[in-house]
């Protein structure tokens, strides 16, 4: 049970921490439901925890992407009866087995033949397998790019396709067009290449998965609304009559979990428009970092009415690298023991940390009773 923020003292806490906005993630998951026509299958890596997973699931979302056989056990303790993919398509013998026998998995992704007969063999030869078959698409119009580690493409697609088709109960193909995909035509570009190599093979499929790469906004990053983007793939979609009666997935996360959580950190120093922190890069602050995902921000819990500057932000730890470029716009007479509010904080952050130079020991949430904003 998470506490609510209006009954904490913030200057009690030396940790950054989490609110939670439960109303938040209930818009944008009831809104992606209601509007994408497949099988919303939501990606357990983008945020795993608890609270987050419950109430998705009670708002409707009963299957769940994940990437590794503790997130497979995670969500089957938690969700006897939901449908679990495990479509890291490189996994671990072991962790294959336990996923089949433990857990009751039955849909793997792979992208190799290597990776099919580990499933095989893995599972005993099993004849109620439905294999997902990652294909290599574009990823021109993300921000993160995902196409080099997994993915197979032409005559090699083809005839995998073919050979995974002979041993499966259901089989589907899958893609990634990359992490926060700024273009709707992606998934257009995408469909049709997938579709020229299925047609090769006169293969009828069960599912057709198109991934995640849904976008949230950012700073400098604001996408085009995501009505769009269903608009684009519903119209590819029906323009190939092999997909017609084919099962739609998706596997989202960003889009549904970003909105719902802030941070806050707090302001240890200030030298002239670098602001050292109480989180970084070895926090929760590496995708600002690394990808130069800025989040809006403003001054929390108080009151100015001073001009905003832009600062850049360094992190608590002794690595020099921990420092996120901005610009952060802030009030200019923000001072040490001030706390910020990084908004759109609920996408890859907790599952970051590293407990670096024992920072980041603990996730402190606190869930938010006031008014959202």
């Amino acid at each position: 049970m998470l506490k609510n923020l209006n009954k904490i003292k913030i200057k009690e806490i030396n940790e950054p921490f989490f609110i939670f906005k439960p109303e938040t993630l209930t818009k944008d998951v009831k809104y992606f439901l209601n509007h994408f026509s497949g099988e919303t299958i939501y990606a357990v890596k983008t945020n795993p925890s608890e609270f987050i997973l419950k109430q998705i699931y009670k708002l409707g979302v009963k299957s769940f992407d994940a990437a590794s056989i503790n997130e497979v056990e995670l969500v089957r303790n938690l969700f006897t009866k939901s449908k679990i993919y495990f479509m890291n398509p490189v996994k671990p013998v072991n962790s294959i087995k336990k996923a089949y026998f433990d857990f009751g998995v039955r849909d793997f992704s792979l992208d190799s033949n290597q990776e099919l007969q580990k499933i095989l063999h893995s599972t005993n030869q099993a004849d109620d397998l439905n294999l997902h078959l990652r294909f290599s698409v574009p990823n021109n119009f993300s921000k993160i790019k995902l196409s080099k580690k997994f993915g197979v493409d032409g005559l090699a697609a083809e005839r995998l396709l073919i050979k995974t088709k002979e041993v499966a109960n259901k089989i589907g193909v899958s893609f990634h067009i990359g992490s926060q995909c700024m273009n709707p035509d992606a998934y257009k570009i995408s469909i049709n290449k997938v579709v020229s190599i299925i047609k090769k093979t006169k293969i009828s499929l069960d599912y057709f998965n198109i991934g995640g790469g849904f976008p949230s906004e950012y700073y400098g990053l604001k996408p085009p609304k995501l009505e769009s983007y269903f608009n684009v793939i519903n119209k590819e979609l029906s323009k190939h009559c092999l997909l017609s009666k084919v099962k739609l997935l998706s596997e989202p996360g960003r889009i549904l979990v970003s909105n719902s959580m802030s941070l806050i950190v707090r302001v240890d120093l200030r030298k002239k428009k670098n602001l050292f922190i109480n989180d970084g890069i070895h926090g929760h602050l590496y995708t600002a970092k690394e990808f130069s995902l800025l989040c809006p921000v403003k001054i929390f819990n108080k009151n100015v009415k001073s001009k905003l500057v832009a600062f850049d932000f360094y992190g608590p730890t002794c690595d020099s690298n921990d420092f996120i470029k901005g610009p952060f716009f802030l009030p200019d007479t923000i001072k040490e023991g001030d706390h910020i509010e990084l908004k759109n904080m609920g996408a890859y952050t907790v599952t970051m940390n590293k407990n670096f130079n024992g920072f980041y020991s603990k996730l402190k949430v606190f869930k938010d009773k006031s008014k959202e904003n």
